[in-house]
């Protein structure tokens, strides 16, 4: 924040707007401007624009699943060195 040590929204009380009534100008302008014929009412609605569906578990290939494993087992491999390590210095 370039050596600004505060909220980057922090003001004083004699700031002439909140951040309430700046979220609702936005709003209400947004709402004016992008009404159409059809759609004159204030109604909220919900636009659901996909679905989810179930792709499955697992690899799909003996070949990722080795993958998968042979990283998983550098990864032990990796942290108990360290544990071992760690461990040589604090004797």
């Amino acid at each position: 924040m370039l050596g600004f040590g505060g909220h980057f929204s922090t003001k004083s009380r004699q700031y002439s707007t909140t951040l309430k009534a700046l979220r609702e100008a936005r709003a209400n302008w947004r709402r004016d401007h992008h009404r159409t014929q059809d759609h004159t009412d204030d109604v909220e609605t919900t636009l659901i624009v996909g679905n989810f569906t179930y792709a499955g578990t697992g690899w799909k290939t003996t070949g990722d699943a080795l993958l998968a494993n042979t990283a998983a087992a550098k990864a032990r491999e990796h942290r108990r060195l360290v544990k071992e390590l760690i461990a040589e210095n604090n004797d």
